[in-house]
């Protein structure tokens, strides 16, 4: 285990009032959507704590000590996403829309109350879904609100118009996802693809989500298990946590990124904090963009 003893949770970035903090988070704790192995209930508290590791600064050396955060502490689904989903979404839709909405799952299934909340706080919102699973099933290994379901579920909820909602990294399709995502006219860029024509794939997401209000949906999974093994169902054939990085750079570069949100971290699973770390730097890095004045709240 990682010794963090004495250092500030979140590279000691300032706290501040959720009135005024550039950045307010929460915490989902909950796995129950999971079909193989649970796990990801514990990635908040487990993140949290190895926040400490990380320092003020991203990886360029550019400094984050004017990044404002506020903790909501974690929001409780209860026994069932079906059942817990909307008090969780009233709770997250009340947060300022010129705040950065960052939430730690969970399993997929906790970007549902999360989706549906930034629907209410940016009408108009288009989706970066970063996963190695589409989750478009309407029922899937025995039920409609497992992680195979989860995007389906939430673009019921929440509204969001199927074609708003650019997929990528996606490499495991069950048939009636490819089907979905074809009638809708999604954007699916798998990872195949960019590994393939890096460039081209890119220009593709670049081009779905310019100019629009943007929330990033990472479910850790999209990487290799080579780089973050401790997941529910990891997939060979994955990006690394470089061409990861590189892909949310682009991507958000032109865009105006709203809020993200990080799931299927499971610190039982995971060897050596790994997988934690892989997600706490994809977080601090979409925060630096936020910093390094890429990024600008949008109009009304």
């Amino acid at each position: 285990m990682i010794d963090v003893e004495g250092l500030p949770a979140w590279g000691g970035l300032r706290e501040a009032p959720p009135s005024e903090a550039r950045v307010v988070m929460a915490g989902v704790p909950y796995d129950g959507s999971a079909v193989y192995r649970r796990g990801a209930a514990h990635a908040p508290v487990a993140i949290r704590r190895l926040s400490g590791v990380m320092p003020p600064r991203d990886e360029r050396g550019r400094s984050l000590a004017h990044l404002t955060l506020h903790d909501l502490g974690d929001v409780d689904l209860g026994p069932s996403v079906e059942s817990g989903w909307p008090a969780a979404a009233d709770r997250l839709a009340d947060v300022r829309p010129e705040a950065f909405l960052t939430v730690l799952g969970g399993d997929h299934c906790a970007a549902i109350p999360v989706l549906v909340a930034e629907a209410r706080r940016h009408p108009g919102l288009a989706v970066l879904w970063v996963d190695a699973h589409p989750d478009l099933c309407d029922y899937s290994r025995g039920g409609r609100w497992t992680v195979g379901c989860a995007l389906r579920r939430a673009l019921e909820l929440s509204g969001i118009e199927p074609r708003s909602v650019v997929q990528v990294g996606c490499r495991d399709f069950d048939p009636e996802e490819v089907t979905f995502a074809m009638e809708h006219g999604m954007v699916v860029v798998t990872a195949a693809e960019l590994a393939a024509e890096p460039a081209a794939a890119t220009a593709r997401l670049v081009s779905a989500v310019q100019g629009r209000r943007l929330h990033v949906s990472f479910d850790i999974d999209v990487l290799d298990p080579a780089f973050a093994p401790g997941t529910e169902v990891p997939s060979a054939g994955g990006l690394s946590t470089r061409q990861a990085l590189q892909l949310l750079d682009a991507v958000t570069r032109l865009s105006h990124p709203v809020g993200m949100d990080l799931c299927e971290v499971s610190p039982p699973l995971d060897r050596d904090g790994l997988t934690c770390l892989a997600a706490l730097k994809v977080v601090f890095e979409s925060w630096a963009r936020l910093e390094s004045g890429a990024w600008r709240p949008p109009t009304p």
